[in-house]
């Protein structure tokens, strides 16, 4: 727990100074510290282990980020005229993005070992759909309860 704990604070001091990021980067990178965290937690990871699955999450995340930087400015430029070389591009990129995902099984897999490996599937997979969930404004198995109104509340007077 000391290392978890360690790892945090390191991360916020060696971190970019937060006036440089927008305020979406800036949750961007406390939602991936709370994954790396509860993975680090629920899989009890060495000090080592949390250290390479941190450097390993955190790479793969920027490069995540910049392919699907690249995309978007493809998308952008297919209003161009030369659609064919921008669709090749584009086919490129989805193909790197999409590779990403096989990096990041062979790492995660090699680091874990495959027994610790499928547990962390299985809390990626949790907390992926409870953040999905959290987006769309909704609880995984809760159904949305109607809101009653109370009336308002008595106030009595001891004497």
């Amino acid at each position: 727990m000391t290392c978890i704990i360690t790892l945090f604070l390191a991360a916020s001091l060696f971190a970019v100074p937060s006036f440089a990021l927008s305020e979406s980067e800036i949750k961007k990178n406390q939602l991936e510290d709370i994954f790396i965290w509860k993975i680090s937690d629920e899989l009890k990871l060495t000090a080592q282990q949390e250290k390479t699955f941190t450097e390993v999450s955190k790479d793969l995340n920027r490069k995540k980020s910049e392919l699907n930087r690249k995309i978007q400015e493809c998308i952008l430029k297919l209003k161009e005229k030369n659609q064919e070389a921008v669709l090749q591009s584009y086919r490129k990129l989805m193909t790197e993005y999409n590779q990403l995902s096989l990096k990041e099984f062979d790492a995660i897999k090699k680091l874990l070992g495959s027994q610790k490996f499928a547990e962390y599937l299985q809390i990626k997979n949790e907390l992926t759909s409870k953040v999905k969930s959290i987006l769309i404004g909704e609880r995984a198995g809760e159904k949305k309860e109607q809101t009653v109104k109370l009336p308002p509340p008595k106030v009595i007077v001891e004497k």
